[in-house]
């Protein structure tokens, strides 16, 4: 692969390793009804995967929740990797955005697909 033993302290080795990480892994984030299938090293934690949103949907990272549940019990800790709180490969997250102009969010809303248990 390109990647030679012994050299992993140089820049390009790393930065090809990291690419090769995020090509691996993804989470699938739900909100309403929109799925955003976005690429994750499993070292993010739940800030790195806001910046993440925020470049493709252009909200704000300090505008959104990501939670583990649908129901929004179990935000993702903001100081722990994903790995840290067993999140893998494929799996949904669900997010929540910040009420224009105001301090409260939104209250959880993910519509299922059809066929899947309410």
């Amino acid at each position: 692969s390109g990647v030679a033993h012994g050299t992993a302290g140089r820049t390009e080795d790393r930065a090809a390793m990291s690419e090769e990480a995020e090509l691996s892994d993804y989470v699938r984030v739900k909100r309403r009804n929109t799925t955003i299938f976005l690429y994750v090293v499993m070292s993010d934690t739940a800030r790195d995967v806001r910046a993440k949103i925020s470049a493709v949907n252009k909200v704000p990272a300090t505008d959104m929740r990501l939670f583990l549940d649908k129901n929004g019990d179990i935000p993702l800790d903001e100081k722990k990797s994903l790995a840290d709180q067993k999140v893998e490969n494929d799996q949904e997250l669900f997010m929540v955005f910040r009420k224009e102009g105001s301090d409260e969010w939104e209250a959880m809303q993910v519509n299922m697909a059809t066929g899947d248990a309410a």
